[in-house]
Order: C-alpha cells, then sequence, then structure tokens
C-alpha cells in the first residue's frame, strides 16, 4: 500500500461540522492535508477543480454539493452521512418550536415520511431544490404554507433566516465523520492504485510497435498510443472522443461491437498507405464496453516478419558449394553446367541419382548459385520420419493440435525456409496423405499448420530428390501423378560412379589426401594395379562408398601398405556384392594405355589440390605447405614439376 500521506478537501456545509472535522484532524496525523471551506452547492463546483488540479485526491461534502461535485469533477467525492437518527434527533428538538416542520432535500425526497409524523405528531412539508435559488423557493413556499421551521444544513439556514423562519441543523456525529474520513482515505488509496494501474498499462501500450485505438460502446475513440500517433500523424487529444470512423472511414469495429467477434489480419487502405488491421471486442461480463484496434503498415510487418524468420532460421545454412561435386568427366561436367544455370530461375528442380551420388550437395550448390543464397536452406529426409511427424515437421502445428504438442505451437519447416529453398530428400518415400498436402503447397504457395484455421503464405524454392526413377513409382502406383507433374519441372539426373569411372582415380586421390590431412598422416599413394582392380569395382554406394573406402584405406595403410592388407580391404570391398570376381586381366596395350591415362589423371588432380592450397593461404606458400602436409621446399619443388606458377 502506497504510504504517501492523502490530500483531503472538505466542504463543511455548517460551523459545527467544520469544528468537528477539525478537533478530528487534530487527533489524527494520517493525511497531508486537510483543507476546509465553507462555500456550497454550485458555489463549490470551480473551488472543487482548483482543488483537484492542486492535487486534493478526495473531497468530502454534504449530500447536494456531493451530488454537484461528482458530475463535474474525476476525483472521488465522499458524502457526510445523514443517518435516520440524526434527523430524528433534528426534527424532534424542530417539534418543540412549532409543528409544522419544512425539510427542504437535494432531488429526492426523504422517505418514511408518514412513520416519522406519526411517532413525533408533527406535519412534514417536503420540498426538493437543486441549487441555491431552488433553495430559496423551497423555503419561501414552505413559509407561504405556514411552516415555522426548517432542518438542514447551513445554505438552508441563511435561507430560514432571510424568510423569518427558525432553523435547526441536521448534525452529524462524531463516529460519523470518523467513518467518513476512513471511507475517503480508502478511496484516495483505490484511486492511486487505479492511476498506477492505468499508467503502467498505457506504459505497456506505447511501447508497442503497432498502432493501438481504443473505442468506447459507441465506437468514440478513448485510447490512442503513440505508434497510432505517428502512423496517422495525428495527435490524440484532437481525436478523443471523435467517432473512430473519422479516422477510419471504412473501418468495421462497428460490426465488431455488434457481433462481438474479432476480426483479424483485415487490410485498408488508409490516405496513401496500405495497414494490416486487427480488431477485438471488449467485453465485461458478456457485455461489450468497447473495442481495440491494433493496426501496422504492411512492409513494416513484412520487415518485421522476415527480421523474425532470420532469427529463427539461423543455423539454416547451405555448407556445399558447386565445387565440392569432384568430377572430370563429361556426364558431370553437363550436370554442373544445368545446375548453374536452374539456379538463375525460380522453378521447382526434380534431382534424380542412386543413393550417395551427391544429390544433396547438388541441391545445396543450386542454393548458394541462386538469389536465395542469403536465406535459409531447409532439408528433410522424408524416408526417416513417421508419417504424421514427417506432416508436422513440413507444415508445423497449432498449440494443443495433438498430445504433446508444444505450448504455443511450432513452425514448420516450409515457414522456416521462407524466401529461401527447401530440399525434400527421398520424396518418393512420403505418404500419399502428405503428398496431398505438398500438392496444395506448390500449387497455392500457402501453408496451414495441422490443427490450424489459417493459411499463411510462404515464398520458397523447392528441390526435391528420388533414389529411383520417380516416373516408375507413378506407374507403380506408388506415387501421385499431378504432385509428379508438379515437382518434374526441371530434373537432373545424377550419374552413378559405374557410369562416369573415370572419376574414380580422382575421387579416391583427393578423400585420400583429405583424410590423410584430416588426421596428421603422411599423403599414400595408391599403385596403378591396385587402382585398377577399384576402377572396374561397380561402387553401389556411390560417391559415399568411395569416400568411406578412401578412410579406411588410409586408416589402415598409414604404417605401411602391404599386399595382405590392401587385398584385404579388397576382400571386404567386394564382398558386398555376392556375385562379384575379380576383373579380368587386361592385355598389355589396355594396360599401358590405362596407365597413362591414370598417371595424367593423378597428375591433374594433385596440381588442381596445390592451385586451390595457394588460393586459400592467399599464395602464403608457407601456408599452403602447411596445410597439404608438406615441406616449403617439396612444394616449390611440385609447383616447378607441374609448371605452377
Amino acid at each position: 500500500m502506497d504510504q504517501k500521506k492523502i490530500h483531503i478537501g472538505v466542504f463543511a456545509s455548517s460551523e459545527s461540522i467544520r469544528e468537528k472535522v477539525a478537533a478530528f484532524v487534530a487527533r489524527e496525523d494520517q493525511f497531508d492535508r486537510i483543507d476546509i471551506l465553507t462555500v456550497v452547492l454550485e458555489k463549490a463546483i470551480p473551488v472543487g477543480k482548483k482543488m483537484e488540479k492542486k492535487g486534493v485526491e478526495v473531497i468530502i461534502s454534504r449530500r447536494g454539493t456531493a451530488y454537484l461535485l461528482r458530475e463535474n469533477l474525476t476525483i472521488p467525492v465522499i458524502t457526510f452521512p445523514q443517518s435516520t437518527i440524526s434527523l430524528l434527533l433534528s426534527l424532534q428538538k424542530a417539534s418543540q418550536i412549532g409543528k409544522k416542520i419544512l425539510v427542504p432535500s437535494f432531488r429526492n425526497a426523504i422517505s418514511d415520511q408518514d412513520m416519522i409524523e406519526n411517532l413525533l405528531n408533527v406535519k412534514i412539508i417536503q420540498g426538493l431544490y437543486s441549487d441555491q435559488d431552488s433553495l430559496d423557493r423551497v423555503v419561501q413556499k414552505g413559509r407561504d404554507e405556514g411552516c415555522n421551521v426548517v432542518v438542514g444544513g447551513n445554505i438552508t439556514r441563511e435561507c430560514a433566516r432571510r424568510h423569518g423562519l427558525n432553523f435547526v441543523e441536521i448534525t452529524n456525529s462524531d463516529e460519523e465523520i470518523e467513518a467518513t474520513f476512513e471511507t475517503a482515505r480508502s478511496a484516495a488509496l483505490s484511486v492511486r492504485q487505479q492511476r498506477a494501474t492505468a499508467r503502467q498499462y498505457f506504459s505497456i501500450i506505447n511501447t508497442a510497435s503497432d498502432g493501438i485505438i481504443a473505442v468506447d460502446p459507441d465506437g468514440e475513440i478513448t485510447t490512442m498510443n503513440n505508434a497510432a500517433s505517428r502512423l496517422l500523424n495525428l495527435k490524440p487529444e484532437d481525436v478523443h472522443q471523435q467517432p473512430i470512423t473519422d479516422v477510419f472511414p471504412n473501418t468495421p469495429i462497428k460490426e465488431v461491437l455488434k457481433t462481438k467477434e474479432p476480426i483479424i489480419d483485415r487490410i485498408q487502405k488508409v490516405a496513401l498507405e496500405q495497414y494490416i488491421f486487427n480488431h477485438y471486442p471488449v467485453t465485461l461480463d458478456g457485455d461489450i464496453i468497447g473495442a481495440v484496434s491494433t493496426f501496422n503498415r504492411i512492409d513494416k510487418v513484412i520487415q518485421s516478419e522476415n527480421e523474425v524468420r532470420r532469427a529463427l532460421t539461423r543455423g539454416f545454412v547451405a555448407r556445399y558449394h558447386i565445387d565440392d561435386l569432384i568430377h572430370q568427366c563429361r556426364a558431370m561436367q553437363d550436370v554442373v553446367s544445368m545446375a548453374r544455370q536452374y539456379a538463375q530461375t525460380e522453378s521447382t528442380i526434380l534431382l534424380e541419382g542412386e543413393t550417395g551420388t551427391g544429390k544433396e550437395i547438388l541441391a545445396q550448390s543450386i542454393h548458394n548459385l541462386s538469389h536465395r543464397a542469403k536465406a535459409p536452406c531447409v532439408t528433410l529426409n522424408c524416408a526417416a520420419l513417421p508419417e504424421q511427424l514427417l506432416e508436422s515437421e513440413l507444415f508445423g502445428y497449432v498449440e494443443g493440435a495433438f498430445t504433446g504438442s508444444k505450448k504455443g505451437g511450432k513452425q514448420g519447416l516450409f515457414e522456416i525456409a521462407h524466401n529461401g529453398t527447401i530440399f525434400l530428400d527421398e520424396i518418393d518415400s512420403t505418404p500419399e496423405s502428405v503428398q496431398l498436402r505438398l500438392l496444395r503447397v506448390l500449387q497455392e504457395r500457402e501453408v496451414r499448420r495441422v490443427g490450424g484455421d489459417r493459411n499463411i503464405p510462404v515464398n520458397v524454392r523447392v528441390i526435391a530428390s528420388a533414389g529411383k526413377d520417380l516416373g516408375k513409382s507413378v506407374h507403380e502406383e506408388k506415387f501421385r501423378e499431378d504432385l509428379y507433374f508438379r515437382l518434374n519441372v526441371l530434373q537432373i539426373r545424377i550419374p552413378a560412379i559405374r557410369e562416369r569411372r573415370e572419376d574414380i582415380p580422382l575421387l579416391l586421390d583427393y578423400f585420400s589426401k583429405k583424410i590423410s590431412l584430416a588426421y596428421g598422416l603422411t599423403t599414400m599413394d595408391i599403385s596403378q594395379n591396385y587402382m585398377e582392380r577399384l576402377i572396374h569395382y561397380s561402387w553401389p554406394g556411390n560417391v559415399r562408398q568411395i569416400r568411406n573406402f578412401a578412410e579406411r584405406l588410409v586408416l589402415n595403410c598409414h604404417l605401411g601398405c602391404s599386399m595382405d592388407v590392401l587385398e584385404t580391404l579388397y576382400s571386404e570391398l567386394i564382398s558386398y556384392l555376392p556375385d562379384s570376381k575379380y576383373p579380368p586381366v587386361l592385355n598389355q596395350n589396355e594396360v599401358t594405355d590405362l596407365k597413362k591415362e591414370l598417371t595424367a589423371q593423378k597428375v591433374s588432380a594433385e596440381a588442381d589440390i596445390i592451385r586451390q592450397a595457394l588460393e586459400d593461404s592467399r599464395f602464403n606458400k608457407s601456408e599452403a605447405a602447411k596445410s597439404l602436409g608438406m615441406s616449403r621446399t617439396t612444394l616449390w619443388r611440385k609447383m616447378k614439376m607441374l609448371r605452377i606458377d
């Protein structure tokens, strides 16, 4: 509770009340200041306004003055009680003066008149008044009707004196005075709390980046925050209590006030700007008490959305580039050429190729070659998740969509990939229900979260891959034909290793050197005879299998390669294929030609690796030699031999 002392104003309508209030204040120290004045009724209004401006928190007065002050002030006004006992005591005293008594009442007559008249054996004349002039007329009329005594407050005393009537004051007891001040203190503290809460809420809405306007049940503006003022270039005081239709002529706020139903994401043009609005009803115990509109310029909303998406998609970065596709064969050169061309388009791409051929590397390379390179690149293996989980991962879900769902819901990968690329690996493994939803995303470019009721627009480049002929899956009725044609706009087929055998020595040499460098081992050379056998192996695991074999080869041979070790590794390699046999022995001419080709390939690959190392080190030969695991002298000798300038 606020410990600051309280400032109270008192309008004492009689000397007796003033004296009792002064005596009470002298006994109490809980009030900061008590201002006591004797003006009443309409004369109290301007005085009360001045008191309010000076910081008076609550005012106490008699009933008529209190009514008028409440109509003109915003601070609480507490009434001195007029108890039945006090009234009876005053009337009993007046009955000793005369049996016909005038009782002026402010706006409302006293009740139980007949009972009081019988009890005291008097005749009571009541007269209603609303200001000093009407009070004077009531007293004059009472005199004309034969009343010779009047009961009331100080202003009634003055009227009675002017018209020659006797007067008896209606007083308040000390207990009533004390109770009134306690009520005033409670009211002041309550107002303080309300003001603190209101200030807190107003500070909150003023920190919001969206414009906020609140209206009353009639649609008149009651609150406008700073953002709304800036967006509309209006001052809050200029539109306060003005119809909201003066600011937003076509606003549906009247509909919200009538139906009590919110209106979300409504686009509306104001002046020359496009805004997006949300309108919410405000109810109390089921009754409409107003509405709130939040809004912002569409370009600001889009900018904020992009910032949020960027924050949420950190980590969804494409690691691979087109140079990571190690090759020299013509077929792969064509693949790379197509990738470069297709990257400049927005069309959906279907990649086909066996497992391990490098479909993910190619997909990420296309992303990095496109204008979306700085946006997220999201990868999902469709075969790795069950149907329900796959659906929620792709499209997200709302809170409570299913048991165990995350509070607040979750974004799907399509939302995360907004403005970027999504790579759907092994698309041929998706169940039909997910295929149907994917088809809608590709058609409408919008997603709906699982359990949700609103569509979310997405701008996503889709790259899909299949490990086998997707058209064959369509004919086998395992994949939707309409989705196939949506995916198969641009197609790239990555050849298997057995279709590009000339790349095998290059890949083995590349991976051997890379793995040797990673483990700090001396680079090993593969003999020509052994290489010939590896060239003629079918490599069902493609590039991935070559990489794994190169690692086994390096780690097993780093202390010296014996024929037994090499034969064991080769036997393990071909044991995967039950019908595989050693390749047939080549004739001498074939062996000679193959050796020449392999030697040339090896020299070319080594030159490429040295050039790359020099570029990475900005042509610092010491750094390049260190990264290649050789001495600076050896590097210099190889550069001279390979004619690298």
